[in-house]
């Protein structure tokens, strides 16, 4: 067994294409800031993110949520030399409320459908951290083919604190009290077969679950916090911080060093 693991990386460092290159130090502007996140609009697409979701209702630009940095990344994605920290707060308001949103798209050309591997990185900061009273979608496609979550989810009770990948309404990965600080690793492999790869800190990821997913990918891909309200409650609303890093889909292999 040990002879056929370290044989996969191997193979999917050779073979593996990257479709679309999400990480930061690949940014398409020289400056690579998040200023540049600026500079994206409908009739401008530029770049390799899309950056219109965001509370906008006090004139506010993307770049007042999106922060790059080396401490934001994962200290393990060598290939990557800063991350991104997404925030919401009381001013977050999507369309008027009620829902908090800060998300950033791929901004591509190529279609990202069919069966392929989306990486992505993840960290719940000690700094900032999401109120698990809450239910929060932090990475999702918009047809919901698989999510993650972290949070209180709608009709739950008392079982806050679990960060989950939830796939045709069951969760196929979670972990109660995820350790803040701590980098998850994740590969959604779109297609057929398709499944869930996942790991921690520096560790190669491994496959969790194969099955499909219920779709094949795509560019509408939300990266970011999507904070739903409590029903009946008044919301509390601090800043929340996320982190992610290593995002990126290939065609083959997977790559599962984070």
């Amino acid at each position: 067994m040990k002879s056929l693991f370290t044989l996969v990386p191997c193979l999917a460092v050779t073979s593996a294409t990257v479709l679309w290159d999400g990480r930061f130090n690949n940014y398409s502007y020289a400056l690579r800031t998040a200023a540049d996140f600026d500079k994206w609009s409908w009739s401008n697409q530029v770049g390799t993110y899309q950056t219109y979701i965001y509370g906008n209702l006090h004139g506010e630009t993307a770049s007042s949520w999106l922060t790059l940095g080396s401490t934001f990344k994962n200290p393990a994605t060598t290939a990557e030399t800063q991350g991104i920290k997404i925030k919401i707060n009381s001013t977050s308001t999507w369309n008027g409320g009620p829902m908090l949103r800060t998300e950033i798209l791929p901004q591509t050309t190529a279609s990202l459908s069919g069966h392929l591997y989306f990486h992505v990185s993840l960290q719940i900061p000690t700094v900032n951290p999401p109120d698990p009273a809450y239910e929060h979608q932090i990475i999702f496609w918009e047809e919901h083919y698989a999510d993650i979550k972290y949070g209180q989810l709608s009709g739950q009770n008392g079982v806050g604190d679990t960060l989950q990948v939830i796939s045709g309404g069951t969760s196929i990965w979670s972990v109660q009290q995820p350790v803040k600080g701590t980098w998850y690793n994740f590969i959604l492999e779109t297609g057929s077969p398709g499944g869930l790869w996942v790991s921690t800190g520096n560790n190669a990821l491994t496959k969790v679950f194969t099955d499909s997913l219920g779709g094949n990918g795509g560019t509408d891909w939300h990266i970011g916090a999507l904070r739903l309200p409590i029903n009946g409650q008044s919301q509390v609303i601090n800043e929340t911080d996320f982190y992610y890093s290593g995002i990126y889909v290939e065609d083959s292999g997977p790559t599962t060093q984070p």
